[in-house]
């Protein structure tokens, strides 16, 4: 009885309309606190942080779901691209929005340098290794290095995100724009997993020594693997 329920459940027929679904309770979220609460800040609020993690775990899932690599250090890419845009904006007076790209691939250059290194690593050495790189680039943001990243208290003074003479300052216009980005990323990783890279990466998952007996180059997509699950981070 369960394997039909999720024989039944598992065509791409219901995966699109669970998927419809989904996207479908999302957008009606907002409305539907407001009926329910007069005042709905909180829950829109809530439901902003929820998509900018949702965002985050997508990103981590390139990484340890999509070519298995142990990874305990990711939210290092996050808090690379944060800081970039923060600094980039309050020194240069450069919009948000238009950092966005920046910031992912600020985080994408900074995963390519420390990956290189230690991509030939496995498991709870790759894991170890990843915690260290984090707590590093934690130390540091909060020493405030080079005079740039505020210390302990941050960085203050970021605009807020502005499109076509749209200035995003409510919670609601919050929530609209980082589900926007969760759609945009739900996109590019189900196009990657379905792409010659992705099956690369499940290959290598699976059983890496088979992989590079195949002739697929391990380290070139593990090092893929890690640059584009810091971009999407950055992105965050």
């Amino acid at each position: 009885m369960v394997g039909r329920f999720t024989e039944r459940f598992s065509t791409p027929g219901a995966r699109r309309a669970g998927t419809a679904l989904a996207l479908a309770l999302a957008l009606a979220f907002p409305p539907l606190t407001a009926a329910l609460v007069p005042d709905n800040r909180y829950y829109l609020e809530l439901g902003f942080h929820f998509w900018q993690y949702a965002i985050l775990g997508l990103s981590l899932n390139v990484i340890l779901g999509g070519a298995g690599l142990y990874n305990l250090g990711h939210a290092a890419f996050y808090a690379v691209g944060a800081y970039t845009t923060g600094i980039l904006n309050t020194k240069l007076g450069i919009p948000t929005l238009w950092l966005l790209p920046v910031a992912a691939l600020t985080a994408a250059l900074f995963a390519a340098v420390i990956s290189r290194p230690i991509l030939h690593l496995r498991g709870d050495y790759l894991l170890i290794v990843t915690v260290g790189f984090a707590e590093i680039v934690r130390i540091a943001l909060r020493n405030n290095v080079f005079g740039l990243t505020g210390g302990p208290n941050g960085i203050l003074g970021i605009d807020r995100p502005e499109l076509f003479g749209m200035r995003f300052n409510t919670p609601l216009h919050f929530y609209y724009l980082s589900l926007f980005f969760v759609v945009l990323t739900v996109f590019i990783a189900v196009r990657l997993e379905q792409s010659r890279v992705g099956r690369a990466w499940n290959f290598i998952r699976e059983d890496e020594l088979a992989a590079e007996s195949m002739g697929i180059d391990t380290t070139r997509y593990k090092f893929l693997a890690f640059v584009t699950g810091a971009a999407l981070a950055g992105m965050a």
